[in-house]
């Protein structure tokens, strides 16, 4: 850029400069002349002698083709030195595309790769199938370690079955949040299992809940006094 603006300030520098000179020349001859005639008018008889006239047009043509000769040879010198940049570009720029091209040839199809990310995560699974994944899943969050995992996991289950119901594909979160899932639950179910305190804790939980359920249920009125008091009713009406 800065020799862009180097060559256009140099452009008009030498035009301003040319303008300048043949300004000043033309004044200068034009007092001369008007000098001579001056002189010619006041004599008598004999013609001027117009000699040094010449000689003084013939010096300042030559100092102007001089510096209009030296004014070339500044703007030629930048020429070519533009020209060599852009050589320089051009070659950078062959240089780039030949390599984006190389790069290209060795990137995979993004499109396949995800296809068969989907299909390694689904592992071939019917919709069926995935019902009753989301189903284990669900038994499996009663276990306190398991809970967040397992619920998260069969949100994404259920993600995956409404984009598969409503003929689209499933969406990239859904099958991270699988894939994280299945990755991490046999981990926990693992480290469950492995500690027996942790089971027994386990079991004396349910079995406390099973107690309360079955309180609740002894509360509750059993079907055959239901069914009394039905018919007392039905008498009465």
């Amino acid at each position: 850029m800065a020799l862009y603006e180097s060559l256009e300030s140099d452009v008009a520098s030498f035009f301003v400069a040319q303008g300048s000179l043949i300004e000043s020349l033309v004044h200068s001859l034009c007092l001369r002349v008007a000098t001579i005639e001056a002189k010619g008018q006041a004599q008598s008889c004999g013609s001027p002698d117009l000699s040094h006239v010449a000689a003084m047009i013939d010096t300042s043509a030559q100092q102007c083709l001089a510096y209009v000769d030296e004014k070339v040879a500044t703007l030629h010198y930048k020429l070519e030195g533009m020209d060599a940049e852009f050589d320089r570009i051009t070659r950078q720029c062959r240089d780039l595309h030949a390599h984006v091209k190389a790069v290209q040839t060795t990137v995979p199809d993004m499109g396949e790769l995800e296809i068969a990310w989907r299909d390694r995560v689904l592992c071939g699974l019917s919709q069926e199938q995935l019902l009753g994944l989301a189903k284990d899943l669900t038994d499996l969050s009663h276990v306190s370690e398991c809970h967040v995992m397992a619920l998260a996991t069969r949100h994404a289950i259920q993600q995956i079955l409404d984009a598969m119901a409503g003929g689209s594909a499933p969406p990239l979160g859904a099958m991270m949040d699988l894939e994280r899932g299945l990755d991490v639950l046999p981990a926990l179910v693992q480290a469950t299992a492995s500690n027996p305190e942790h089971v027994q804790n386990e079991l004396e939980r349910h079995a406390y809940l099973e107690h309360q359920l079955e309180m609740q249920l002894a509360a509750c009125p059993r079907q055959e006094e239901m069914l009394d008091q039905l018919s007392q009713l039905q008498a009465k009406v």
